[in-house]
């Protein structure tokens, strides 16, 4: 199963409701709880933030850092495997799917996906599990001229995607998507789509936000509510 969070502040609980459906779809009493930070570079403050709430939710905490250490791959796996719950954080999708290729993250995050673990995350951590995503990492790195850009995820959800949909940085996603032969999945903040066996379902936070399905026909985007 994927949960995939389209945004929220989550140390204002804005995810809250989606997050306790998240421990509960593990199935277990004290699950296991990933935390894989690469796309913050392992920034402290939200790694003490999730492992808090996590934590308060009942989950046996630990985290996968991958940013400015020396990085044992065989300690990679043995923490993947061991994880019943495996968040990916929101940051640089780009910069987070390079690190992964070099440890072998992607790989074993298909092979985790493949043995019925329950894989989540936020902005970046939504994007990874999709054919390709809107990102800002230019914005990010502070590039010259930086502009939206498609970073490939994992592709274990068929479909391009836009998180943080409602934010005013993402309204030209209808615009950036256009001429695109894939349908795409938008999420706006404090709601998730659930991934679970080719069928999706919406999870929400807050009741007056949504996620959109968006195809390209002869006559522009369509979208519609996705329910």
């Amino acid at each position: 199963m994927i949960v995939a969070i389209g945004g929220g502040e989550v140390g204002l609980n804005e995810t809250y409701e989606i997050d306790k459906f998240i421990v509960e779809a593990s199935k277990k009493e004290n699950p296991n709880f990933l935390f894989i930070p690469t796309a913050s570079k392992d920034a402290p403050a939200y790694v003490k933030i999730i492992d808090k709430l996590y934590g308060e939710l009942g989950c046996k905490t630990d985290t996968l850092y991958l940013s400015n250490i020396e990085v044992d791959k065989e300690e990679v796996n043995q923490k993947i495997e061991n994880a019943d719950i495996i968040y990916v954080g929101g940051g640089n999708t780009q910069y987070m799917m390079k690190v992964w290729e070099e440890y072998g993250v992607d790989k074993a995050l298909i092979r985790a996906y493949k043995s019925g673990k329950v894989l989540t995350g936020l902005s970046a951590g939504s994007i990874c599990w999709f054919i390709s995503g809107h990102s800002d990492s230019e914005f990010i790195e502070g590039v010259e001229n930086p502009r939206p850009i498609w970073v490939k995820g994992l592709r274990l959800i068929p479909y391009l995607h836009c998180p943080h949909y409602d934010e005013p940085d993402r309204v030209v996603f209808d615009e950036f998507y256009a001429g695109q032969l894939t349908d795409a999945i938008a999420i706006e903040n404090q709601v998730a789509i659930v991934w679970n066996n080719y069928e999706m379902k919406v999870i929400k936070s807050n009741p007056d936000k949504n996620a959109y399905r968006l195809s390209w026909t002869d006559k522009g985007v369509k979208k519609e509510v996705l329910n």
